[in-house]
């Protein structure tokens, strides 16, 4: 699974790029959110981590330019400053899971492998749906 990790502060990110990565599954960095969108329109993620306090533009305009290039993208935030305004309106925006930190392994751990086995249970639809296609007559 490929997961872009959006996160300005270095040790944290580099915490959750090894957890991801010892877990199996690719994961790429991202400290703003210019590169983000950069990184999401040269390549489809599978799953976004995206700390709500990014320097360069509010979590809210970038969850919604990426839903605008992938809208079926799925994102996780991350929140150091939890608030109950903050929660609902990010939720409204079509996230996965809204996560306070520090962020918890266990739960990290179920979301990549839930989102994981969606994803490997679509791809084995698709190819059963293309075996169908090629024995019907």
């Amino acid at each position: 699974m490929d997961v872009l990790i959006v996160e300005n502060d270095v040790s944290v990110l580099s915490y959750i790029v090894g957890l991801i990565q010892r877990w199996g599954h690719n994961a790429e960095k991202s400290e703003t959110g210019r590169d983000t969108i950069k990184k999401v329109k040269e390549k489809i993620f599978d799953l976004v981590l995206l700390d709500t306090s990014i320097h360069d533009m509010t979590a809210q305009v970038l969850i919604a330019k990426l839903k605008e290039l992938r809208p079926d993208i799925k994102i996780v935030t991350m929140t150091e400053s939890n608030t109950g305004e903050l929660e609902k309106d990010i939720r409204t925006l079509g996230i996965v899971y809204y996560m306070s930190k520090p962020v918890s392994e266990g739960v990290l751990k179920d979301i990549l492998d839930h989102i994981s086995m969606k994803k490997d249970r679509m791809v084995g639809q698709d190819e059963a749906t293309v075996s169908d296609q090629r024995s019907s007559p």
